[in-house]
């Protein structure tokens, strides 16, 4: 659960951060623990799959649970997608305690960010303030306008019914500091599978790409701790043909596509975990990077994902055109 990827900034008009100074901290009332029984988890149902989806509350074990009770079951700032599975299956992809789409890294050039709650970590949008709202069959994360950066924020996930949900990002970045200023923003997605660390990535031609496999797993034995060694390595994808990935979870496949090729994928391949835990859950992770950007115009880009039954690629790119058209 740290910040991987560093963000590269073209010109002398750099992005700033705010430092708190020693001994201040920083907390945003709305960003809150609460117990696990009073989890505000809005659930989506696309037919066969389950999702919940979470704010930036996080959830404490109820009291007496269990005398080995681990301090949280969610923890605090990791807004998206907390959970999703399979009817059929009833496995939780997401890995415990974390989330999906949750937005950590942001870099705008020339913008001073706003402070991020002490309580939160590893990322800016766990650390700012998060509304969430049902909207119709979909949920809606809002970041309202910040006062220092001006950012603005909203993800929207909604079910497409079957094997596949939804998502929509948003910015609105209402100050501009440089005539020309790039923005740069990432979004984990941390699996809970141990053994399928690999992502695949189409290259070369796009009607019939030659998939490309980044990510490997790391010569630990799963699950012994005794002199277990962490190993923490980021893999960058190759120029991708189309914007899409996927990943395998044993018979099933985890299909990642978005709209617009400014996209990119990335592995981490012990991402979101603790260090002394010898697993290796990976993060199939995604940026979105531009040059440059208009101030009060919203931007941002579509996506889908589809978990179902490994079918072979040609399946995997037949979902692509399907999301394509309609998109």
């Amino acid at each position: 659960m740290i910040s991987r990827r560093r963000m590269v900034l073209g010109s002398a008009c750099a992005a700033q951060a705010v430092s708190p100074s020693p001994g201040s901290e920083t907390r945003y009332d709305s960003i809150r623990w609460v117990e696990e029984r009073d989890d505000p988890s809005v659930t989506l149902d696309t037919g066969e799959l389950v999702v919940r989806v979470i704010d930036n509350t996080g959830l404490r074990s109820t009291p007496g649970k269990h005398p080995m009770e681990h301090a949280f079951t969610h923890h605090l700032g990791y807004h998206g997608i907390r959970a999703l599975w399979r009817k059929d299956e009833r496995r939780n992809i997401v890995m415990p305690f974390v989330s999906w789409l949750n937005l950590q890294n942001l870099s705008v050039e020339g913008l001073q960010l706003d402070p991020v709650d002490d309580r939160a970590l590893f990322g800016v949008g766990r650390g700012w303030p998060v509304k969430m709202a049902r909207q119709g069959e979909s949920v809606q994360l809002t970041i309202p306008q910040m006062p220092l950066s001006g950012v603005e924020y909203a993800l929207r996930i909604g079910p497409l019914h079957g094997d596949s949900l939804d998502f929509d990002v948003r910015f609105t970045l209402h100050k501009k500091k440089c005539s020309r200023a790039a923005f740069r923003a990432s979004w984990p997605c941390y699996m809970s599978t141990y053994d399928e660390v690999e992502l695949y990535i189409p290259t070369t031609n796009p009607e019939r790409p030659d998939w490309q496999r980044i990510g490997e797993k790391e010569p630990v034995v799963i699950g012994d701790p005794v002199n277990y060694s962490y190993s923490q390595r980021t893999f960058e994808a190759p120029p991708a043909a189309i914007p899409l990935a996927y990943g395998r979870i044993g018979s099933r496949v985890l299909a990642i596509m978005v709209s617009r090729p400014e996209v990119a994928f990335f592995l981490v391949n012990a991402g979101g975990h603790l260090s002394f835990l010898p697993v290796q859950n990976p993060a199939w992770d995604l940026s979105f990077q531009l040059p440059d950007y208009e101030p009060d115009r919203p931007f941002g880009f579509r996506g889908r994902i589809v978990y179902k039954a490994w079918e072979g690629p040609e399946d995997v790119l037949a979902r692509y055109r399907q999301f394509k058209e309609h998109s």
